[in-house]
């Protein structure tokens, strides 16, 4: 067993962070322990490594543990979920002469952060398009319970190996729709057969990735675009077809009605190079109204 110990910057909020996390019911976490438990894969070892978050005089402090992964590997790992390499503070002034000040007053330090597995996030976010919250997390939490394994109570997303063996009457009886099965297991087999590379698409500029993505029968804007921000953690990106971006720009400038697309991406250019944060901040605000 082994323990590392990270500094985190001074302004992480870890109690907001974590309790945004803790709508997904597929999440190993503990809101008041301040503990989340993350599945790492590395040289075919699959562990569930536990982050163990605690305050100090400066802020936040995370020590990890594990035993079958390596220290660095776990580390590297759980820097790209949790971003806590990003300038908060810079983000944070970067928005006190914007419109969205008070969310980033109210939220101050919240960080973007990743879903825990990279193919799960293209699985999630294709499953969970078109769905109220609820029903999304529920059929995707069927997805990974039924095909998926879990490891030191941590579910870890079934390889795109097996989804691709299967045929769109199995999704069926998870009460997922012909066309959604379709989906998922067309994408799964571009996967499996080289047409889709998601190392590669990691490489790639955000407009090569929308142009990759909606290329794939089933994924449009809205889901590439989540893809961006919650797969590969783009800081500089905002959805402004999304009903929640809209309704919390509504309630924030207090209008009648939704603003337009066009005059939320004519906003949204002030928020730049940070616009993924104004995203996040936008829909805090409606999610902890």
């Amino acid at each position: 067993m082994w323990n590392r110990e990270i500094s985190l910057p001074r302004n992480y909020n870890v109690p907001v962070m974590l309790q945004r996390l803790g709508a997904d019911p597929l999440h190993n976490l503990d809101e008041k322990e301040e503990t989340v438990k993350i599945p790492v894969v590395h040289n075919g070892a699959a562990e569930g490594i536990t982050l163990r978050f605690h305050q100090t005089e400066e802020g936040y402090d995370v020590n990890l543990t594990g035993d079958a992964v390596p220290p660095d590997a776990a580390a590297a790992q759980a820097e790209s979920i949790f971003l806590w390499n990003r300038p908060l503070e810079e983000i944070q002034d970067h928005f006190q002469s914007t419109d969205l000040a008070p969310l980033f007053e109210r939220f101050a330090g919240t960080p973007l952060v990743c879903e825990f597995e990279t193919y799960g996030c293209l699985m999630k976010t294709i499953i969970h398009q078109q769905l109220n919250m609820s029903f999304a997390y529920t059929l995707s939490s069927r997805f990974v319970q039924t095909y998926g394994e879990m490891v030191d109570g941590v579910w870890f997303y079934p390889e795109p190996e097996r989804i691709a063996r299967l045929e769109p009457e199995e999704l069926k009886k998870l009460q997922f729709s012909r066309s959604k099965a379709e989906y998922v297991i067309d994408t799964s087999r571009m996967i499996v057969d080289g047409k889709l590379d998601l190392g590669a698409i990691k490489e790639q500029t955000d407009e090569e990735v929308m142009k990759t993505l909606t290329a794939i029968r089933g994924v449009g804007p809205w889901t590439a675009q989540c893809f961006l921000l919650f797969g590969l953690g783009r800081a500089d990106l905002l959805p402004a077809k999304d009903i929640g971006i809209q309704n919390g720009l509504k309630h924030l400038w207090n209008r009648e009605k939704k603003p337009s697309v066009k005059e939320i991406q004519e906003k949204s250019k002030a928020w730049s190079p940070y616009a993924s944060y104004a995203a996040l901040y936008i829909w805090l605000s409606t999610e902890f109204s």
